[in-house]
């Protein structure tokens, strides 16, 4: 990558991180002072408009890095071995912060940090295993297989995603509401706009995360070029 098209990116990324903290004071105040309290849950109620959000972006990350992992195996380049790597350890951290304020909220309603009987809970912490052990195994692989392996192991462990999805429609707990169904939006309008701007906030977070981490990682890249030049 040249100098201008590391510059290009860092533009974007500065660019995204803009649109991302725009976003977020717009839902914050949104859910704050305009959405409706939950007659049951209270105030409460409101980390779901970020709770769910944050999960979904997770997700979505998983599915970058396996669309990442693809292309890694047909075009060989690197550029994608960068970009899945990147996107599993983002898909971490939003992982991370969805157990945080998902053990919040559900404390708070149930009176529990943690329920080992919520099908929701156990499936997504196989996820986060699943991803976890990504950066375990590759540091164990030799340099040259390693690109490969990463892009395999992208592929398969998406698989595991789908069961989140089909364990909040099969939970039983009100915790975990089913936000679009088959007929639709499950929400009222005055939840639901304030919703969709969260979660937009959080994807706009996630692509300006990633953005900046490919633009550090082949900064690195060519400093490193250039010290070899130099020495050479």
């Amino acid at each position: 990558m040249t100098d201008l098209a590391v510059r290009l990116r860092g533009k974007g990324s500065a660019l995204w991180a803009l649109v991302a903290a725009v976003l977020s004071v717009v839902a914050i105040c949104g859910v704050f002072l305009v959405a409706p309290e939950d007659a049951d849950q209270g105030i409460i109620q409101k980390i779901f408009y970020f709770h769910v959000p944050i999960a979904n972006t997770s997700l979505v990350a998983f599915g970058v890095a396996c669309v990442a992992g693809i292309l890694a195996l047909r075009t060989r380049s690197p550029r994608w071995d960068e970009v899945l790597t990147a996107s599993i350890g983002i898909g971490l951290l939003f992982a991370g912060l969805t157990i945080v304020s998902g053990s919040i909220w559900a404390r708070a309603s149930w009176g529990h940090w943690w329920r080992w009987d919520d099908t929701r809970l156990t499936t997504y912490l196989i996820i986060i295993l699943i991803y976890a052990a990504f950066f375990v195994l590759r540091s164990s692989v030799e340099a040259d297989r390693r690109a490969r392996f990463s892009a395999i192991y992208a592929v398969i462990a998406f698989a595991s995603v789908p069961l989140s999805f089909y364990a909040v429609r099969i939970a039983t707990s009100f915790i975990h509401p089913v936000v679009f169904n088959s007929h639709g939006a499950n929400l009222p309008d005055s939840m639901l706009v304030w919703f969709i701007v969260s979660q937009a906030a959080m994807l706009a977070v996630f692509i300006a995360f990633l953005l900046l981490e490919l633009t550090q990682r082949r900064t690195e890249s060519s400093l490193r070029r250039l010290r070899l030049a130099l020495d050479a």
